[in-house]
Parts: C-alpha cells; sequence; structure tokens
C-alpha cells in the first residue's frame, strides 16, 4: 500500500470507527469521535479534487470575463497547480467578475441578460462543486 494524505485519513477514520468509538461510554465523547470521523472524511475527499475545481472554475470564470469585453483577464493563466496560487488567482478573477456582473446588471440589452444569467449559474456551479461530501 501507497502512503498518501488519503490513505492516512483513512486509517484515521477507521482507527476512530473501531478502536476508539467502541471504547467511549460517555455519548459526548462517542458523538466527538463521531463527529471528528465525519469531519475527517470530508476534508480527506476535497483534498482529492481541490485542484480540479479550482483549474475549472478558474477557466470559467475567464470565459465569462471574454464574453463580458474583458479580453486581459480573459488571457490570463493559473499561476501554478498549488491550492494556495490557485485560490489567489481565483479571488482576483472573482473580483473582476463582481466588477463585470455589476455593469451587466445595469444593462438592458438581451446579451446583459443572458451574460447576467450564465454568471449566477456559474456561481451556483462553483459552490455545488465545494460542498462538503458527506
Amino acid at each position: 500500500m501507497k502512503l498518501t494524505g488519503a490513505t492516512v485519513l483513512e486509517g484515521v477514520i477507521d482507527a476512530l470507527r473501531d478502536q476508539v468509538a467502541p471504547q467511549l461510554n460517555d455519548a459526548f465523547a462517542a458523538d466527538a469521535a463521531r463527529m471528528a470521523q465525519s469531519l475527517i472524511a470530508i476534508v480527506g475527499r476535497a483534498g482529492d479534487d481541490a485542484v480540479a475545481i479550482r483549474v475549472a472554475e478558474n477557466a470559467h470564470i475567464r470565459e465569462l470575463l471574454g464574453q463580458g469585453g474583458l479580453a486581459a483577464a480573459a488571457a490570463s493563466k493559473d499561476p501554478g497547480l498549488r491550492i494556495s496560487e490557485l485560490d489567489a488567482e481565483n479571488s482576483r478573477l472573482r473580483t473582476l467578475l463582481v466588477e463585470l456582473h455589476a455593469r451587466v446588471e445595469l444593462e438592458d440589452d438581451i446579451e446583459a441578460r443572458e451574460l447576467d444569467q450564465a454568471i449566477w449559474r456559474a456561481l451556483r456551479d462553483f459552490e455545488m462543486a465545494r460542498a462538503p461530501r458527506g
């Protein structure tokens, strides 16, 4: 077996479930162990696709920015594949997206309405992709 972050977390989950929780007679302590087990599982799953989610999200934001006439922002690239790098770029892109969204909400043509709806759908999809999976 190859030791990875995911396998370490699975080992902790197994230990909490099979060794620690059965030994706890206190209901509060047993609930705390189950909660820790659940949180570790959520963190483990979130780490597995964290880069893919951020890369896809950044690409989608760039597409929307391009549709809104922000060619320079749309042509930008992710600075690397570290979560911190992707999150910094995502923050920059989201700031531009908010500015674009505020602008198109004030416009009254069909293209602006379509872009407005596309932005709302993207924001919903981004949050769904990042939602914890139990």
